[in-house]
């Protein structure tokens, strides 16, 4: 999305770094107050709302003031899942453009009538109902699915910044100048986040709990696995034929 922010090598940094700051003052006095306020830890775990925070307001509050909170909370949701389906949407037409993913001429389409591209945001919305659908019939089964996010987020930081970092040190001429530079911390800060993010990663394949059953089962790892093994055997059969990737392009018109 930063193609379309006005001098975005530095605000988006700074946008970054002020939504961290942000979020950080936020919910570290917000855990903390609830973390306070935990009566029985058990209780808060088996809380039939499967949602320990609740349990906690409604020992510290009437049920009108929770009530309020819990709509606050709704409409905060509400606003954040509108601004996800946006960034989602235009990711998706930004690859669908490269010819990165399937369909792509179709999820490509930008409207004419409303200078959107209707047809990913169509797809993005009803890939969003369906999986929201799977929680209905079986919980576990929605937890596998969606525990996909996370250590798919952690491999990404970790490969693109790895790459980044080893350009920097074996290869800083092709590195194009930076506006917005960390200078000399800028490898240490590289390497921290690399060793951060696989060690996280490593750790989110693993159940919390053993005996593993199938309901307490981390189904991240089968199902990383499974879409990995999808994407190179998309990308052998078709997408290396057409997906050359955005910076090429633009050099190449560049040049």
């Amino acid at each position: 999305m930063s193609e379309e922010v006005r001098n975005a090598s530095t605000s988006i940094p700074h946008s970054i770094l002020g939504v961290f700051l942000i979020n950080f003052s936020l919910i570290v006095p917000a855990v903390l107050t609830v973390a306070y306020h935990i009566v029985d830890l058990d209780d808060a775990l088996d809380d039939p709302t499967t949602y320990p925070a609740v349990y906690v307001l409604r020992q510290a509050m009437g049920t009108g003031w929770l009530t309020v909170i819990l709509v606050v909370i709704l409409i905060l949701n509400i606003a954040s899942n509108i601004a996800y389906l946006a960034a989602v949407t235009r990711d998706l037409f930004a690859f669908a453009r490269d010819k990165g993913v399937p369909f792509s001429g179709w999820l490509s389409t930008v409207s004419p009538k409303r200078v959107v591209p209707v047809n990913a945001t169509i797809f993005s919305c009803g890939l969003a109902v369906l999986l929201s659908c799977i929680y209905i019939g079986s919980p576990v089964a929605f937890y596998a699915i969606t525990s996909l996010a996370t250590v798919a987020l952690l491999q990404c930081y970790c490969l693109s910044i790895g790459c980044v970092m080893w350009r920097r040190i074996y290869h800083p001429e092709t590195l194009p100048p930076a506006k917005f530079s960390l200078g000399r911390w800028g490898v240490p800060v590289n390497a921290w986040a690399v060793m951060w993010s696989f060690y996280a990663f490593f750790w989110g394949f693993w159940p919390q709990s053993t005996p593993v059953t199938a309901g307490g089962m981390n189904w991240a790892g089968p199902i990383f696995v499974a879409t990995i093994l999808l994407a190179l055997v998309y990308f052998q059969f078709r997408a290396k034929h057409h997906y050359f990737g955005p910076v090429v392009e633009v050099e190449g018109r560049m040049r």
